[in-house]
């Protein structure tokens, strides 16, 4: 039996829109790759490597998740082999220069989501 906030974070993804979904998975990249900055600066090479595979797995999911049908599917996903990309090689090269170079691309592409989304619910609002 789940816990009462494992209840409750288990209730609230599953009822979450695909674009708070999409949301939430970008903000988990955003905040995994800030402390593995740190923790490169900081030299735990260890546990900045287990966030950043957390990074990679998430946008690993992203390009399974794309539908290859639609021509921004496919520019998504080169973008996303080049977070991923970039993302093994700061854990190669224990620096956060790779991470400083893709970061604001990622917060920009979620804040673009964010805005697609907010007008998508709009425009429906405006149907009923």
């Amino acid at each position: 039996m789940l816990n009462p906030y494992e209840q409750y974070k288990k209730t609230s993804v599953n009822t979450m829109t695909k674009g708070e979904l999409l949301l939430l998975l970008y903000d988990e990249v955003i905040k995994k790759l800030n402390i593995s900055k740190i923790l490169l600066e900081n030299k735990d090479y260890k546990e900045a490597e287990i966030h950043l595979s957390k990074c990679r797995n998430i946008i690993n999911h992203l390009i399974v998740s794309l539908d290859e049908k639609y021509e921004i599917s496919r520019e998504l996903k080169e973008m996303y082999f080049f977070f991923n990309r970039e993302i093994l090689k700061a854990s190669i090269s224990k620096n956060d220069k790779n991470i400083d170079d893709i970061l604001p691309l990622i917060k920009d592409l979620r804040n673009t989501w964010a805005e697609a989304d907010k007008i998508s619910r709009t425009s429906k609002l405006e149907v009923l």
